[in-house]
This record gives structure tokens, C-alpha cells and sequence, in this order.
């Protein structure tokens, strides 16, 4: 288990969230095939994942601390991270100040990635880049290799960089509790039972949209997470 401290808050890393960010990065794709690139991109995926996840907590625990005080600390775990806050005190504009802020920075984190893209390359070339970044998790996919077959470790750790700190950042927001779109409705909808709704409504439209993209990882996350707001929905008693 890995422990360390940054900008003051205590930050453990534990040993599963390493074995989830290289099932996600195409760690069993990599095993099958058996070919060197396949595990180099997989290792740049798992160090972006690391440094996305971070800075999204990061963002949640800071902006806690600055707006609520109190002690704030960070777990990243087998289902992402998560960023706890002890003794301080959060109204509800600054609760949702709280939680937009991690998906906030990861969408940062993004821009500056796709930046670096057209500082590297000239502008023909990082658009192209940039279309194969978001549909790919690493540039040592097949269809990768043919077109750029400039494959340096940089720019496959900018490409896992961009790839996830778009989509992760954007399937945060979608409002099914515990996401943190999720947690933001929470606070703008009174009602528990509109909120968990809302959230089956969410989580309905996104298994429908993986399944029709052949995401069965996604489809099985997404099951969970609308059941999990059905069963919320049903003992709500308002």
C-alpha cells in the first residue's frame, strides 16, 4: 500500500486500484497477444490513470478544504478515489463547489493535454492525432500503430492522459447517485426520491447507449449503479 502526502493531505494508494487501472487499460487484451507494445501501453495507461484520478480527488478534497475547513484526506481504491473531509462544514453552494470541482480539474487536466497535442505537432497532424486519441486508450492499438507509427512513450501517456480525462471527467457528470453529477443533484433536488429518479432515468439511457457499443465492462457498471438507485429510490420516504 502505497502512502504519501501532497499539498498537505495524506493520499493512500491501495494495491487493487493499480490491478483496475491495467484491467481498463487492456492489461488481458495485452496477455492475450502477447506483444511488448501491448504492455508499455498498458503501463502508460495505468501511470495516467494514477495522475487523472488524483487530480479529479485532489480537486474535491482542496476546494472541501478551502470553502468548509476541517481535515481532508485521499483513497484510491479498486472503484476509483475517494476524497474524505472530517470536522469541517459545507453549505450547500459550497458543497456543490466541492463536488463540481473534481471532475472540474480533470476537465483541465484535458485541455492542457490536447494543448500539449498542438504545441508538439503541427495542426493537420494533432487534429488526427487528437479523433485517435479519444477513441483509443493507447497508441499501440493495431489501428494506432498503421496510422502513427511514431510510437514514443510520451505521446502514449498523452494520449491515455486525454482519452481519460475526457470521458471519466464527462461520465462523472451524468446525474446517477453516487457519480458526482449524481451528488450534485442531491443538492439542487430536494426530494430523494426524484433524485434516485433522475438517476435510473440516467443510468437507463447510458446501458442502452453501451449496449448498442457492445460495452459489456460498462453495461455491468452501469446495471449496478441503476439498480443501486432503484433500491435507494424504493426506501426513500420522500
Amino acid at each position: 500500500m502505497l502512502r504519501f502526502t501532497l499539498f498537505g493531505i495524506p493520499i493512500v494508494v491501495e494495491p487493487w486500484f493499480w490491478l483496475t487501472m491495467a484491467f481498463l487499460g487492456g492489461g488481458l487484451n495485452a496477455l492475450q497477444r502477447n506483444y511488448p507494445g501491448g504492455y508499455l501501453g498498458v503501463i502508460l495507461f495505468m501511470m495516467a490513470g494514477f495522475v487523472s484520478v488524483l487530480v479529479h480527488e485532489l480537486g474535491h478534497a482542496l476546494t472541501g478544504s478551502k470553502r468548509g475547513g476541517g481535515q481532508v484526506w485521499i483513497r484510491l481504491w479498486a472503484l476509483g478515489g475517494l476524497a474524505y473531509q472530517q470536522g469541517g462544514r459545507l453549505d450547500r453552494k459550497n458543497r456543490c463547489w466541492m463536488i463540481l470541482a473534481g471532475p472540474g480539474a480533470g476537465l483541465l487536466l484535458a485541455v492542457v493535454s490536447i494543448a500539449c497535442l498542438f504545441v508538439i505537432f503541427p495542426v493537420p497532424e494533432a487534429l488526427l492525432r487528437l479523433q485517435y486519441y479519444l477513441k483509443y486508450t493507447n497508441i499501440f492499438h493495431q489501428d494506432m500503430v498503421s496510422i502513427f507509427p511514431d510510437n514514443r512513450p510520451i505521446y502514449g501517456f498523452l494520449n491515455s492522459l486525454i482519452w481519460v480525462n475526457v470521458w471519466w471527467s464527462l461520465l462523472n457528470l451524468i446525474p446517477i447517485f453516487p457519480l458526482d453529477g449524481g451528488q450534485f443533484m442531491e443538492q439542487i433536488i430536494k426530494s430523494r426520491k426524484k433524485m434516485h429518479q433522475v438517476g435510473m432515468i440516467a443510468g437507463a439511457g447510458c446501458m442502452l447507449l453501451l449496449l448498442s457499443m457492445g460495452s459489456i465492462f460498462g453495461l455491468v457498471i452501469f446495471g449496478f449503479l441503476t439498480y443501486q438507485n432503484f433500491q435507494s429510490y424504493k426506501q426513500a420516504s420522500f
